[in-house]
């Protein structure tokens, strides 16, 4: 039990965290008034890094971590925020690739804190409010030549568009998060564009993005990169390797060719080489080629190994991610050979999520997820039509995983997908039996 007398100053990170998620009362509060008055408090001076501030359905974190690895593979000093985290808090900072150690969070919480004020003048900040400001502050302490920030929720109305970002990037967009967002496509593509400064670039890497996002640049005056107009890709797979080809910021063509293939999406790997043809910090083929080939993200296609068993887990917890997911599995040859643990928040369209999937499915293991907004394995099970032989419903993620584990044949793979929760439970589990 937290000494309620203790000063905040005194405060581990763990205590931390658990003032942070107690101290405001809504753990979503779209809006940048009062972030942005304790931001300017702050006094933050960012002016020594390029900001890139990274939006999207999906392909957020793979796009971070490709900008990333192909940055730090060229020398330059690198901050990437993200958001959720899998295992450790600490993992949504990272500072050249390592993640950010805990006296570095309590310094940046206790400047914030400060700047929240006294009595009448104090401003109530929620969770992911005070970790922007967090990730900011220590952009202002590390002063790194690229910093990458991940928007949160949305994009006009997120924290992370406190700051002017030098390029901003849309990587997917599809319907998600309807109690926040709706489902109007069109406003959920102004709403990501928001992010967008006039005079700056934006990439967008959606195949089919709604006519709002070219309407806001022609509105607000940000150049707009369309991804298969402004910039392209084009995959030799028999070959592994794929080429591209883009403009820089002056309008002039750049082209590379027999790119290795990474391990993420190479959609967002894409986008990536055209935010770093507009940026302004050049990066050789050479370093292009490392950073693909080094760029990896937990729960995004990651491969682990449980009791000798290979698992792929994967944060595919809406359609779009799902059959990418499924496409991916798919050119592996793994259709109807997947042992799949799912386990899915209530909030998320479970029904095309389990769609999507059903292609790869040898047997279904649902799990319950017993966490705010979790859904029961019954539930799940009620978006599927199948034969009760392939469909087991489980307790818990450990249950799941140790049926999935056995039943898995020598040409079958175990996944685990859906939310952050499922996958980060299993990474727990693996953890504990190292």
């Amino acid at each position: 039990m937290m000494n309620s007398m203790m000063s905040r100053k005194e405060y581990s990170l763990d205590q931390w965290l658990d003032w942070m998620l107690a101290n405001h009362p809504t753990e979503i509060d779209l809006g940048l008034g009062r972030v942005g008055q304790v931001f300017t408090r702050m006094q933050l001076d960012l002016s020594y890094s390029k900001i890139v501030s990274i939006a999207g359905t999906n392909g957020k974190g793979s796009t971070t971590a490709l900008l990333e690895s192909i940055y730090l593979a060229s020398g330059y000093s690198t901050l990437a925020y993200t958001s959720p985290h899998l295992l450790l808090y600490n993992e949504r900072v990272r500072i050249d690739g390592g993640n950010a150690e805990d006296s570095l969070f309590i310094t940046a919480f206790n400047a914030i804190d400060l700047a929240m004020g006294q009595n009448s003048e104090r401003i109530s900040l929620s969770y992911f409010e005070i970790g922007t400001l967090a990730a900011l502050f220590l952009i202002a302490q590390h002063k790194p030549q690229i910093a990458l920030l991940e928007v949160g929720l949305g994009g006009r109305l997120d924290a992370v568009n406190i700051v002017d970002a030098d390029v901003a990037v849309i990587t997917t967009l599809a319907v998600d998060h309807v109690d926040w967002l709706g489902d109007d496509i069109e406003q959920i593509g102004r709403e990501k564009a928001g992010i967008a400064r006039s005079g700056k670039p934006l990439i967008c890497g959606e195949l089919q993005p709604p006519a709002s996002v070219a309407e806001l640049s022609a509105q607000q005056g940000f150049e707009l990169y369309q991804i298969n107009r402004d910039y392209k890709f084009a995959c030799q797979e028999e070959r592994d390797c794929w080429s591209w080809g883009g403009r820089s910021a002056t309008g002039e063509l750049v082209e590379f060719s027999e790119l290795p293939l990474p391990a993420l999406p190479v959609q967002n790997a894409a986008t990536a080489l055209q935010v770093i043809s507009v940026l302004g910090m050049p990066c050789d083929t050479t370093a292009i080629k490392k950073g693909l080939q080094q760029a990896s993200a937990m729960g995004r296609l990651q491969q682990v190994n449980f009791q000798g068993t290979p698992l792929l887990l994967d944060v595919a917890h809406n359609p779009q991610s799902a059959q990418y997911l499924t496409q991916a599995l798919q050119q592996r040859g793994l259709a109807g050979k997947i042992q799949l643990v799912l386990g899915v928040l209530g909030d998320k369209d479970c029904a095309g999520v389990i769609e999507a999937l059903s292609p790869l499915v040898s047997h279904w293991h649902f799990v319950s997820l017993d966490v705010y907004r979790g859904q029961s394995a019954q539930q799940l099970k009620q978006y599927l039509a199948s034969d009760e032989q392939t469909v087991s419903c489980h307790a818990g993620v450990e249950a799941a995983l140790l049926k999935a584990v056995d039943l898995v044949g020598s040409a079958q793979r175990v996944v685990v997908a859906g939310s952050f929760v499922t996958v980060s439970q299993v990474l727990e589990i693996i953890k504990r039996d190292e």
